[in-house]
């Protein structure tokens, strides 16, 4: 039994070590599903990227894995028991709005000294009193990403076919990033959808209908340790 208890703790600070730390793959993972490309000094630079909806960030090749359990941060984008809230970073948070994934536009901040814990009715607490559900770094804009670098992101995630660009309902939620192979070499390419379509995440087609993560504005709220009103 204690060999079994030891064994269980190393494999638990070894998952949580590789959150925000240089892997041998090149990247951090910042949380499930987002990541940062590292630098010379091993040390993560840039942008952060998502990983396509489905996939989950890891420390091994490819970056992004369709398979749940070889995300290298655990923990977060999980809503609670209740389905008010999920914790998308150490002090960051979205909504669930009752549903069972978070709300891609509506989150928030619990600011820099207190911490996000999925248990706690209040979303937001003290470090010393409630642990820390996901150590990613969460994201300023409650979960907004723009990828700025389209080969980049296609040669991160190694895989071919048609992913989503952005969210934002009159720009970038007409978009999408085209993955594909040229010579043994993944690149990629934006391309816009035709007329007043959208790109749609789960057909990968573009579609007359507005997608659920497409948002004019994206708000953010504060809450500094008080539960919503």
């Amino acid at each position: 039994m204690l060999r079994l208890l030891i064994f269980l703790a190393v494999n638990i600070l070894g998952c949580l070590a590789a959150c925000n730390t240089c892997n041998s793959n090149g990247i951090s993972c910042t949380s499930d599903t987002e990541f940062q490309f590292c630098s010379s000094a091993s040390e993560p630079i840039g942008d952060l990227y998502n990983c396509p909806s489905g996939y989950y960030c890891t420390d091994s090749t490819p970056i992004c894995s369709s398979v749940a359990t070889s995300a290298t941060c655990t923990g977060c984008n999980t809503c609670s028991t209740d389905k008010r809230f999920a914790c998308t970073g150490r002090n960051t948070f979205a909504l669930c709005l009752g549903e069972s994934t978070p709300s891609a536009s509506i989150g928030g901040s619990c600011g820099t000294e207190l911490v996000c814990n999925v248990e706690n009715e209040n979303i937001c607490g003290s470090a010393t009193k409630y642990a820390v559900t996901c150590s990613g770094s969460g994201s300023s804009t409650c979960g907004s990403t723009t990828i700025t670098n389209a080969t980049e992101y296609c040669q991160s995630l190694q895989a071919v076919g048609r992913y989503p660009y952005g969210a934002v309902t009159a720009t970038t939620c007409r978009q999408y990033v085209n993955c594909y192979i040229a010579n043994g070499v993944y690149l990629g390419n934006v391309y816009s959808c035709p007329g007043s379509t959208f790109f749609d995440s789960t057909s990968r087609l573009c579609t007359t209908q507005t997608q659920a993560r497409c948002s004019d504005t994206v708000t953010c709220l504060s809450l500094n340790g008080r539960s919503l009103p």
